[in-house]
């Protein structure tokens, strides 16, 4: 069972017929053109919905959600049932349809994240600069998930990019850029010590010191 669900199909308005949903647990594919909410259609448990902080700071369309200045897309609770899915698979499979902005962005600047704050996480999905940059939290890597695994230098350009990171039972981690394998490590240790604790973010960090910009087409 996987936190995420890999796909491979083009994002679409909607969860596609042609998409299996074995072990998918959270589904944003942005498909309202306005409100501060950004709704979880993955029909999994109690809906994961997260809200935008700064509405004037992004464009909405069906389908896509533009980042044009800082501002924090999170839950209002911790995600629960991806603290619960994730602990009990001991597996991870985190998707993203993106087109970053430009590819200067650091910090790593957060994509996807679960977690309390710079230095603390449990996944997080994130841009260095042309490198995608994914940290995840074991029992054998820091509280930050550091150790990471990255892709190589000039694989992230600001242009529509399918990213796909999965990390199986036994520690096998790799990251995938439009269908290519671009890394690959073992990511040894369990996922028993993640922080049940942590919220679900696009955009930002939770403390709102690693800002991204850049459009969103699908998160899953």
């Amino acid at each position: 069972v996987c936190f995420f669900l890999v796909g491979l199909a083009r994002p679409a308005s909607a969860w596609s017929a042609d998409r299996s949903g074995d072990g998918l647990v959270a589904l944003y594919d942005f498909r309202l053109a306005k409100g501060s909410i950004v709704k979880d259609r993955s029909g999994v448990g109690k809906p994961l919905d997260l809200k935008i902080e700064n509405p004037k700071n992004v464009r909405r369309t069906k389908g896509t959600l533009e980042v044009r200045g800082k501002t924090l897309i999170r839950s209002d609770k911790p995600a629960a049932k991806v603290f619960n899915a994730v602990r009990r698979s001991g597996e991870i499979t985190i998707e993203a349809w993106v087109r970053p902005a430009n590819a200067k962005q650091d910090g790593p600047a957060r994509m996807v994240t679960l977690s309390g704050g710079s230095s603390e996480r449990n996944f997080t999905l994130g841009q260095e600069g042309d490198k995608v940059d994914v940290r995840l939290r074991t029992t054998k890597t820091s509280e930050n998930g550091i150790p990471s695994l990255n892709s190589p230098g000039r694989s992230l350009a600001p242009r529509l990019t399918h990213i796909v990171y999965t990390r199986n039972r036994g520690g096998r981690a790799r990251l995938f850029l439009n269908g290519k394998q671009q890394a690959e490590k073992r990511v040894p240790g369990a996922m028993a010590n993640w922080n049940g604790k942590y919220r679900l973010a696009l955009a930002n960090e939770l403390s709102s010191d690693r800002p991204w910009l850049g459009t969103f087409h699908l998160v899953a």
